[in-house]
């Protein structure tokens, strides 16, 4: 790393650190209720705009009941935790003190459209498409179940191409704080190794349950994940040892994440920070091949810092034990790692990746920004083998618009410059970094 890489690597720590050392506070909601009525109990509660949703999952969202006393607190505490469904548009509250001295709260909701179908187009400057279409559906039967499709093709300069197909449904039971989660896919890739072709197939399915003791406790976010992953791989026939590729084989495992999430939602952006930790291990009791472990450690911050501007930061640490195929399991570039830098430029067993965002809100129209972004990592051939001299970064712009009327719907572009390589590359899509 040149010595402007490392002073740009000490900044972005020193930001992030300074970020988490002082979380972001929640911020506060838009209330406007005559403050006679704070103390009184709640006779009735009333709610409008929910066509679709189910009236008893908002109040259990709300964690709101008749006969409790109205307090301001309460209040923005449950106005976030509806915002943070990412179902609604507006959420809001109002009191009416009836002759009879009965007091009526009314939770007054704009919903989001919940069925989506979007293209997928990406293209960069090395002649890298992708190219496909996604289909979503949200707030099923009105109680935030999930349902995704996608359907991709991927071409790349050397020539390989690889058709895909991911299913994803997510069944949140709110009766009970646990989510569950099936998915399912598949992928053909055709490669091409120095004149040897290869067609690899490539099957996974999922299948997790995750225990929230957000929901009805706001103020301990935290979050049990547990997955069970079928991982299967053929090939058409065996790679020549000397091209030093994938082999074929099962990689079936154990997924545990322990998640603190207080990230919360509002009507531009995010807030909040995020920490997880997660191992994956292989088991032959599974029918797997390898007993590979995987970690991951995983730290998101979104900090305002007034109205409309935003610092975003991630730090990614992640390491692989005897990697399942015989593959190295981690690369670098592209659009989710370092942008600007060639996708998969270097693999190895152990990552390490920051990423620091300052976001901009025209103050016209928030919907839209833009910002300025510094990626930093590199992957190494195992543990032992991490300098943090020897890092990549790159710079770049960005530009965002929040389609407000869609769930957790953001279109960007992104350009990111390899400083040291002297290029760089366009990023387009629907689904943002972090």
């Amino acid at each position: 790393m040149t010595p402007t890489g490392r002073s740009t690597y000490r900044v972005l720590l020193w930001l992030i650190l300074l970020n988490a050392v002082y979380p972001s506070p929640l911020l506060a909601a838009e209330i406007d209720i005559d403050s006679t009525h704070f103390g009184l109990t709640i006779t009735q509660i009333e709610i409008v705009g929910n066509e679709k949703t189910q009236r008893k999952w908002v109040l259990k969202w709300a964690n709101i009941q008749p006969g409790q006393p109205l307090g301001r607190e309460e209040l923005e505490r449950a106005r976030q935790e509806i915002l943070d469904t990412t179902l609604f548009k507006q959420v809001v509250f109002t009191t009416e003190l009836r002759e009879d001295g009965s007091l009526l709260l009314t939770i007054t909701l704009v919903e989001k459209y919940y069925t989506l179908l979007l293209p997928r187009l990406s293209r960069n400057a090395d002649g890298d498409i992708k190219t496909g279409i996604q289909l979503r559906f949200d707030n099923m039967q009105g109680a935030d179940r999930s349902l995704r499709f996608l359907l991709q093709h991927e071409e790349e300069s050397n020539g390989d191409d690889t058709e895909s197909v991911l299913f994803q449904y997510d069944w949140p039971l709110y009766n009970h704080p646990y989510e569950l989660r099936w998915q399912a896919g598949s992928a053909i890739e055709n490669t091409v190794v120095d004149g040897f072709e290869n067609i690899v197939y490539t099957d996974l399915y999922l299948i997790s349950a995750k225990r929230d003791w957000k929901l009805g406790a706001f103020d301990i976010p935290w979050e049990l994940e547990a997955s069970l992953v079928y991982e299967d791989r053929t090939l058409d026939r065996p790679f020549p040892p000397s091209l030093q590729q994938g082999e074929a084989g099962k990689y079936n495992r154990l997924r545990l994440r322990l998640i603190y999430d207080d990230v919360h939602w509002e009507r531009y952006r995010r807030f909040g920070s995020l920490y997880s930790v997660a191992v994956e291990q292989g088991f032959e009791g599974l029918g797997s091949d390898y007993d590979s472990t995987i970690s991951r450690f995983e730290l998101l911050g979104f900090r305002p810092l007034n109205l409309h501007d935003n610092i975003n930061y991630r730090i990614l640490i992640d390491v692989a034990n005897n990697s399942p195929f015989n593959i190295p399991r981690y690369g670098i570039g592209g659009s989710s790692t370092l942008r600007g830098l060639e996708g998969f430029g270097g693999a190895g067993d152990t990552r390490i990746l920051s990423n620091l965002e300052y976001i901009r809100g025209l103050r016209s129209y928030p919907l839209l920004r833009y910002g300025l972004f510094v990626d930093v990592g590199n992957v190494y051939e195992d543990l032992d083998d991490v300098d943090l001299t020897d890092l990549q970064y790159t710079i770049g712009a960005s530009i965002r618009w929040k389609l407000e009327s869609f769930v957790e719907t953001d279109l960007f572009i992104d350009y990111g410059y390899d400083v040291e390589g002297g290029s760089g590359k366009f990023y387009g899509g629907t689904s943002l970094l972090f």
